[in-house]
This record gives C-alpha cells, structure tokens and sequence, in this order.
C-alpha cells in the first residue's frame, strides 16, 4: 500500500501537471485565484521569493506566463514541505501539518488541533486562521472543507491578514485560544439560534483584533475584486497603452473624450493646450497624437473614471483624490464621509460640476446614472453637451461659480444619504435631486433625455 506521503506527493504533482496542461483555459480570475490559493500555503520569506515581480494588475498574458514559472516551483515547495512535516510520521497536528493541511482541514477539526498545541502553531498560520474565524458567517462553514479557499476569494481576508501583522505574538495566541474555546461551543450549540449568536462572538473577537469596530459581514465586498483595490500607476499606465495600441481612430476619439472629461478648464489649458497647437482641431489628430493626449492626461492626474463622482458615496474611491480605503469608508461617520466628500469637491471647478450635474438631468434612473457605457456616449450627445454649458452659464458665470458649487454641495449631501437608502426611499431621494439641478438651472425638465434609454 501507497504511504500517505506518496500518495499526496502525487496529487500535488498531478495537480501542478493538469494545470499547467490547462493553463492557455483559465480565465484572468481563475489564473489570480490560483495564486491567492497557493500564496496562502507559503511562509513570508518564500512567498516574497515566489511572488517577486507579481501583481494582480498584470494584464491576463502576463499573469499566464508568471502561472507556467510559478506553479512548478510550488510544487516542489509543497511537496518538499510535506517530507519535512512527516519525516517522523503521519501526524496531524501542530507542528506537523502542512500549510496546505491546514488549508484543507475543516474549522471543528482544525481548531481544537490548534488550541491543544497553541505554541507549535508559526505566527503567520494563527493570523490566516483568525482571519479565517472572522469571516465565519454560517455555523455550517466550520464543517466546509471548501471555506478555507472560498474566504481567499474576497480582498477583506488580506485587509484583515494585513490588519493582525500589527499584532503582538503572545496576543495573537491569546486571541486563538478564545476563538477556539468559542468555535467548540458552537459546535455544541450546532445550527441553532444559540450557534448563530456564538459565532456572531467569534467574528467579533476576530474582527477586533485586527482593529475591526464592526461585524465583517458588512465589509465583505464583491469577489475576486482585484488586491490591492487601487492600481498601482505603472501597472494602470501600462494597461492603458496596450489599450490604447489596439484602438481604431474612431475608438482612439472616444476615448479622448472621455479622458478630457476628466479635467478641470485649469488641468486642460495645463495639459492639453500644447497638443492642440500642433494640430488643427481634435477632429484632425491623428492615431498617434490621440495616444499621446490621451496618456498625458492619465500620467498628469491621478486615477480617475467617469463614474467615480457617483461610485464614490459607496466605495469611497473619490473623483479627484486618492481614495479612502473600503473598509475605512464602510465604518466611517456620515460626516467625516461628508467632509472627504466635500474637500474632494474642492478639487473640481464650476466646469466639472456642471458637467456632472447635467448627467443626473441626462439619467432618469440612477442604474443610468452608473452605466459607464451610457455616460460615455453622453459625450457625443448634442443636447447633453449643450444642457451642460447651459447649467455653467446660468449658474457658474458670476461669483467664482459660487451657486453651481453651492448646488453640488446640496447634491452631495443628497448622495450620500441616498447611499445608505433601498428601494422606494432612494429612488425618491434621486429623483429629488434631478427635480433640484433641474430648478435651479432654469426649468431643465426632470425627464431630460428619459426618451434615449
């Protein structure tokens, strides 16, 4: 008979040799689940070895061809790993388990394993665990084989990995010893009300370790979004110019406009004045001088979308400034929300607000409102472009903009209390804040451009 040691030896190599097989298959997502899969069954020094020159913002070629290096060389990593921890035997317990083993095991098993040998367990394996214990939402996960890989497929995990390196050693023993001692009395409770309630103390205790005032259930996000949340620039630049290379002129026109909107009438004259000199009229640049404009304006602002001014009352990925990490929103004050929101207003002038105003005119319903597709072809509406100079003339013209900027600061506290709303109440907090922009620019009717959806 096959030794427990070879016959996961195997499966390990199987594994690698399948999905190296398949590898041209697997989708982007895919590709980056499998690493966060293996990076969470190495120690730090190997993974800053393995994972050197990484990035989840490598375009989907560049994290294929990373995958065909890495996987092999995991491999081994696994399988050398697993000699080691059952060179004296098959055992399984700390500190005889593999990283993998622990990835596999089951909460009821693993935590009682963890508890009776707290001192065998390396740092790093605690802080996975604990961040693990944090997302335990349903008595039926501490049974799930499956919960260990599915709580990798959302960024609060590495927020929480992150948030517990901060934490002393002997701490962190201390607070596993309570996670489990709590895990076994939910065990005992079972499914019931009284095992909701217990495990609701789990993730509490959890939670505030890693410096978290609220249940993580309500930070969980979308998954497989990309981590880190906010693209680092080099990587934002250079997917941007691999775009841009592919795009036809007509495509290559859209997209200038599209950057252009971004811009304040200050960042325009600083920025794209010197391509118009050298040029006719935008309508006569070429291929090349469009991807020229077009990088200039994203290497000379930070990063921005057409959407971000609505996205960013949930998200809190500002407009015009950095934004405030997700978790940090999430748990923010309403007014310490308002007072970002409002020094990111700052930053924009009576010609951006306008701009943005005219959309909610432009979007009889907020889904419209954050259609990205739907804004863009916005940008070669007659009426769009002439309601949005018609707002600025009306209310930018005098003062510095000062009535524009007033009614923006309105809208924006509007918005995020529309944030926090559902259904009947926030479709008629949006509707609020049309009939608004719409009376104090002039009589706009509220149904302005209802008939082009």
């Amino acid at each position: 008979m096959n030794s427990y040691v070879e016959l996961v030896r195997r499966r390990l190599e199987d594994r690698a040799a399948n999905l190296l097989g398949n590898l041209e298959d697997l989708p982007e997502a895919q590709l980056r689940f499998t690493m966060r899969i293996f990076g969470d069954c190495v120690d730090e020094e190997t993974h800053r070895e393995m994972f050197a020159g990484y990035s989840e913002h490598l375009t989907e070629g560049e994290l294929r061809t990373f995958a065909g290096d890495f996987v092999p060389a995991y491999s081994g990593y696994a399988v050398a790993e697993l000699e080691e921890k059952k060179r004296a035997g098959e055992r399984f317990e700390p500190p005889f388990l593999t990283q993998e083993e622990y990835q596999e095991m089951p909460v009821r098993e693993k935590w009682p394993r963890i508890a009776d040998r707290i001192a065998q367990v390396p740092p790093l394996q605690l802080r996975r665990e604990i961040a693990r214990a944090a997302m335990l939402f349903r008595p039926y996960m501490l049974s799930d084989p499956g919960f260990n890989e599915g709580v990798l497929e959302f960024s609060l995990y590495f927020d929480l990995l992150e948030r517990l390196r901060s934490l002393p050693e002997a701490r962190l023993r201390e607070v596993a010893l309570e996670i489990a001692a709590a895990i076994a009395r939910v065990v005992e409770a079972g499914a019931a009300e009284e095992g909701e309630r217990l495990l609701r103390g789990v993730r509490t205790t959890a939670a505030s370790a890693a410096g978290l005032p609220a249940d993580p259930e309500r930070l969980l996000g979308p998954p497989m979004e990309k981590y880190p949340r906010e693209v680092p620039a080099e990587f934002r630049l250079r997917a941007l110019k691999n775009t841009l290379a592919r795009m036809t002129l007509k495509d290559l026109r859209l997209s200038a406009l599209v950057h252009l909107d971004l811009l304040t009438a200050e960042e325009t004259r600083r920025i794209v004045t010197p391509f118009f000199s050298k040029f006719p009229s935008f309508h006569e640049m070429p291929s090349n001088g469009l991807r020229e404009l077009i990088v200039a304006v994203a290497e000379g602002t930070d990063d921005r979308g057409i959407g971000y001014f609505l996205e960013r009352y949930g998200s809190g990925r500002m407009a015009m400034s950095k934004p405030v990490d997700s978790i940090v929103w999430k748990l923010m004050p309403e007014q310490e929300r308002i007072e970002a929101l409002r020094r990111d207003n700052d930053r924009m002038d009576a010609s951006m607000m306008s701009r943005h105003l005219a959309r909610f005119l432009h979007s009889e319903r907020e889904q419209l409102l954050a259609d990205a597709g739907r804004q863009i072809a916005l940008l070669t509406d007659a009426r769009f472009l002439s309601d949005h100079g018609e707002i600025l003339k009306v209310l930018g013209a005098e003062g510095g903009g000062e009535r524009v900027k007033r009614l923006y600061d309105a809208v924006t506290l509007s918005c995020a209390r529309m944030a926090g709303q559902r259904g009947e109440a926030r479709e008629t907090t949006y509707q609020a804040i049309r009939k608004a922009i719409a009376d104090a620019s002039g009589g706009f009717p509220c149904d302005h451009g209802a008939g082009e959806a």
